[in-house]
């Protein structure tokens, strides 16, 4: 008994050791970055100097009050919502394309068109779509033009400036998504789908009644993945907009490092940055519960 409790403490401890290297690189990149920035939050913090001086909630009041941050608020809340919608939905209906309609032979060469948007840079890509949303210049308006379309000013109107974010942001992640719900949908026995197709079942049950539920820890997962990237969402919009016209487009990230690193107002940048933390968390946390009505694991 003695030497059987002897291995088991031999193993947990290798088991800890190996996990070691992780624990310490979460303490050191993640836990200890954050408790600092929370501190900072409280603070009014002068980079240059080193020093600071303790001011309670002055920083989180003068967000409350800030125009322009609440804007950035909006916005943000804005593309989590549209940008988590598309890259998702996009993702399954190319994922069902490739896996069901395409036929056998061209769902390598598609499954790679729909994915090489993943592997390019965010900022070289920006810069390719800056040109193509350009008013006078560029080819969308152009396409737009042949059909009789009048040409629309993606980057110079408040109205217009997140749906070209949102636009390439679609694009740019969609593909991705589809990869990993593709994962899903290839776990999906076929014979149910067959059966189902004989009781008379459409297209539309089988894929709402069969391929989704089955497929859910795929598609939650695309979920997360997407809600999270749009909260943080920051290349595209320097790109393609700056954040203008005005505030129109500025999500609170790209604000959250005008504040730091232009305005040098590092303690509000920090009230900022917890302001993110605690949308991101309340946000996952309302994902995994509402996951318990839709998402299937067996």
């Amino acid at each position: 008994m003695s030497g059987k409790k002897r291995k088991n403490g031999k193993e947990a401890r290798a088991a800890y050791l190996f996990t070691l290297p992780s624990f310490i690189g979460f303490l050191a990149f993640v836990m200890i970055p954050v408790i600092w920035v929370l501190i900072i939050s409280f603070q009014k913090y002068n980079l240059f100097t080193g020093k600071s001086s303790f001011i309670g909630l002055q920083n989180y009041k003068e967000i409350l009050r800030d125009v322009r941050s609440l804007t950035a608020l909006k916005n943000t809340i804005w593309y989590t919502i549209f940008c988590s919608i598309g890259n998702t939905g996009f993702g399954l209906v190319l994922a069902v394309l490739v896996d069901d309609i395409l036929p056998r032979k061209a769902n390598v060469f598609f499954r790679s068109i729909y994915f090489f948007p993943s592997l390019c840079a965010l900022t070289f890509v920006s810069i390719i779509w800056q040109a193509f949303f350009q008013t006078n210049s560029g080819l969308i308006n152009y396409y737009l033009g042949l059909v009789g379309i009048p040409e629309v000013s993606w980057l110079n109107s408040q109205a217009m400036s997140k749906i070209a974010v949102l636009i390439l942001d679609i694009w740019k992640n969609a593909g991705m998504s589809m990869l990993l719900i593709l994962a899903g949908l290839q776990n999906v026995d076929k014979g149910l789908l067959e059966a189902a197709e004989i009781d008379g079942a459409g297209p539309f049950q089988r894929f709402w009644k069969i391929i989704v539920p089955l497929a859910s820890p795929q598609i939650f997962f695309v979920l997360i993945m997407n809600v999270t990237g749009a909260l943080r969402i920051y290349e595209s919009i320097y790109v393609l907009t700056s954040g203008g016209p005005g505030d129109s487009s500025r999500s609170l990230v790209m604000l959250i490092a005008e504040k730091g690193f232009t305005s040098f107002n590092y303690g509000v940048a920090s009230a900022l940055s917890m302001l993110l933390l605690v949308l991101i968390s309340i946000v996952t946390f309302i994902q995994f519960v509402g996951s318990r009505w839709w998402v299937h694991y067996e």
